[in-house]
């Protein structure tokens, strides 16, 4: 199956992240965003001290619970 035609929850729970996605918008300035991944939005933090604006492009590279981490794609 490839990982285009894997669902969503399958990808997560495998920790394999295909492709980036893209902020959209900032729940917390500096500490929470609303990403876009692969059609689905989550809660996002960063995985280091990255800072994002609306409209910049992530890669999801771990999750905690619903929350993903993410660096700059």
């Amino acid at each position: 199956m490839s990982s285009l035609t894997t669902p969503i929850s399958a990808v997560l729970e495998s920790k394999l992240y295909p492709g980036v996605g893209v902020i959209h918008s900032v729940a917390q300035p500096g500490l929470e965003w609303v990403v876009r991944v692969n059609g689905v939005y989550w809660t996002a933090r960063a995985a280091a001290s990255y800072s994002f604006q609306a409209g910049d492009a992530i890669r999801p590279i771990d999750r905690q619970g619903n929350t993903l981490l993410i660096e700059p794609a």
